[in-house]
């Protein structure tokens, strides 16, 4: 497993299809304010469920941000509709099925399969504002841009 990537490098562009029905590119994103990526193993797994039922409960901080969450596993956009519904998550699970996002945002764990859970959000500049590991609370992924969308 690689080191993320430091904060205020340039974050890796991407374009994924997501449960929405919609396709997202990150450069039409950052147009709209920053961007968080909650980079997961799996869908409906107890500690998936719990760190994506957080980013769901409490939205309303994400928006005060104006940051735009979204979900990011290699499951297929089917699979994540079926989740989104039952969890009625209110933001959108991007599909990475080759892992190239995950990839590029050092995510894979060394069997080059896995995802290793990280967090990023990218700051409307298009650099990354914040990176960890593991599931931080929401209070400090939305801490890591002003509400203008830049970073402190």
């Amino acid at each position: 497993m690689s080191d993320l990537l430091k904060v205020g490098s340039k974050a890796p562009a991407f374009t994924a299809a997501a449960s929405d029905g919609k396709t997202y590119r990150l450069s039409d994103l950052l147009k709209h304010g920053p961007v968080a990526l909650i980079m997961y193993p799996a869908n409906n797994t107890p500690g998936c469920n719990r760190q994506l039922s957080a980013v769901r409960d409490e939205l309303d901080e994400f928006v005060e941000r104006g940051i735009q969450p979204f979900g990011v596993n290699p499951a297929g956009v089917e699979g994540h509709v079926r989740f989104v519904e039952q969890m009625k998550f209110n933001f959108p699970l991007l599909s990475d099925p080759d892992r190239t996002i995950a990839r590029a945002y050092h995510a894979l764990k060394e069997d080059d399969r896995g995802i290793q859970r990280s967090v990023y959000v990218i700051a409307r500049d298009g650099t990354i504002a914040f990176a960890q590991r593991g599931a931080p609370p929401v209070s400090e992924i939305v801490a890591a841009v002003h509400a203008d969308g830049r970073a402190p």
